[in-house]
């Protein structure tokens, strides 16, 4: 049985949240609930629920049923709106990978979902940006695959920015503000007409809105595209001033 959709402001109902959103997230990940719920912060319409997983040892493993185990599930229990895999792997596993799995999570939650990767892509098209440059912080060859990836949807990769040394998720977690400016100023050539970071443990969305003032072009943050997304799909879509050029659309 279809359960009733999200109640309309002002519409009698249960106190708190009317819209319900859930998020799959890498165990890893430290930046997934903060910056879900910084976007948030005005939005009381609005709850996230989360439920995690562990990460395949090898950043080209993907991610199926088998890997997510029973996290699907035990968020169906909460009658979602809109659910997504907070992991951006499908940008060099494969983006029709990710698209399997968003129907396997549709199917095992009852509710329309998506990945972090097809939302940088949606976020990409909302936008009107094919030229893009990518800032990853994982190994250049990845990068590499990255744009490969992209340039089976049509988006061609001018300029990609990939540290210098390896880091794992937890370090790409703690890394200051600085470093990831450092990381992400490479990508802002002339050709450029959008700015994609790629991994959701790096916290660039904070970073946005001071980059596009200064360069003068859109940034796609796969952490914020996910929620930017997700709000879509659940039909709770609203300008949200202050994070940058896509939460504006």
């Amino acid at each position: 049985m279809a359960r009733p959709g999200p109640s309309s402001p002002g519409s009698a109902g249960a106190p708190g949240p009317r819209v319900r959103l859930g998020m799959l997230v890498p165990s890893s990940n430290s930046n997934a609930e903060t910056l879900t719920a910084a976007l948030l912060a005005h939005r009381p319409d609005v709850g996230v629920h989360y439920s995690r997983f562990r990460l395949p040892p090898e950043l080209g493993d993907a991610i199926d049923a088998a890997v997510l185990g029973d996290a699907p599930s035990l968020l169906a229990d909460a009658e979602l709106d809109a659910v997504a895999f907070h992991g951006t792997s499908g940008s060099w596993v494969g983006l029709d990978g990710d698209r399997n799995l968003s129907a396997s999570l549709a199917a095992a939650t009852g509710a329309p979902a998506t990945t972090a990767s097809l939302a940088v892509v949606d976020a990409l098209a909302a936008l009107g940006a094919t030229r893009i440059a990518v800032v990853f912080p994982g190994p250049a060859p990845i990068a590499d695959l990255i744009a490969q990836e992209y340039a089976r949807s049509g988006l061609e990769v001018v300029a990609t920015s990939t540290p210098e040394t390896v880091l794992s998720n937890p370090e790409i977690a703690r890394l200051p503000a600085e470093d990831i400016a450092t990381l992400m100023r490479p990508a802002f050539v002339p050709d450029a007409e959008a700015v994609v970071c790629i991994g959701t443990n790096l916290r660039a969305g904070y970073l946005v809105p001071e980059f596009e003032r200064e360069f003068g072009v859109p940034v796609v943050d796969s952490a914020v595209a996910t929620l930017w997304k997700l709000l879509r799909l659940a039909g709770a879509a609203q300008p949200t001033p202050g994070w940058g050029r896509l939460f504006e659309v």
